[in-house]
């Protein structure tokens, strides 16, 4: 599988900006005002991935919670239930939780310790997280669980920043810790503040081999050490002359 780190983004906003920055290979943060083309950015920034990788699942693009397209209109849940749900079960296409967990059955004794391992570690990193609400995470088998209160409950349940945090950090998993590209879109909107500072260190944990853009307006998204991989749109966009 060819793969390359994007070294250089130079693109043209609404025919208005030139843009020009070079990347960090692991963690690039994208920061500016609302309508400084951060999203518009952001996509440019996925073509490009898209062009410098074969294997087009090993681009994540994780929209804003308010930008996430609805899977089937004819549903009662919400678009971010139905991506959660589409990433967790999804038998049919795959990549998925459930997906992943079925191909254990003919892998080798190796494989499955090793997913066995990935598994315990994305528990563990939601369950950290979780704990903060009285919640945990068990996945056995083909069974994914959330449970509150010595109860199972159904996914539509949990707020919209669990959700989102779970979506998030899902979508980093199926990524199997190969090679890859991780686009998010303000991840910050409705995750609790501790999340926010949190979430940097847990998505570079799940997978050190992936390139990381992240548009954010909150600063604690780089509070916990990642001042240094910072990019400021007003220092990266000039007018087109």
């Amino acid at each position: 599988m060819s793969y390359s780190k994007i070294e250089k983004i130079t693109t043209r906003l609404w025919d208005k900006y030139d843009v020009h920055i070079t990347a960090n290979e692991d963690v690039n943060i994208i920061v500016g005002i609302n309508g400084s083309g951060k999203t518009t950015l952001l996509g440019e920034i996925n073509k490009i991935a898209l062009e410098n990788i074969d294997d087009k699942d090993q681009v994540v693009y994780v929209p804003s919670i308010d930008n996430i397209a609805m899977r089937d209109k004819r549903k009662v849940s919400n678009a971010l239930t139905q991506d959660l749900e589409f990433y967790m079960f999804d038998m049919k296409t795959g990549p998925s939780m459930m997906y992943q967990r079925m191909a254990m059955i003919d892998a080798s004794a190796e494989k499955q310790t090793e997913m066995k391992v990935r598994i315990e570690n994305f528990c563990s990193a939601i369950n950290g997280l979780f704990k903060t609400t009285g919640k945990y995470i068990e996945i056995e088998g083909n069974k994914f669980n959330v449970i509150s209160d010595g109860q199972v409950i159904p996914l539509d349940a949990l707020s919209s920043g669990e959700k989102q945090i779970l979506l998030i950090l899902l979508r980093v998993f199926l990524l199997k810790g190969k090679e890859a590209f991780v686009l998010l879109d303000e991840p910050e909107n409705s995750l609790d503040i501790s999340w926010q500072f949190e979430l940097i260190n847990i998505l570079v944990k799940l997978n050190p081999n992936a390139q990381y853009f992240i548009t954010t307006h909150s600063p604690s998204i780089f509070g916990d050490g990642w001042g240094d991989k910072i990019i400021y749109m007003e220092d990266v966009t000039t007018p087109v002359k």
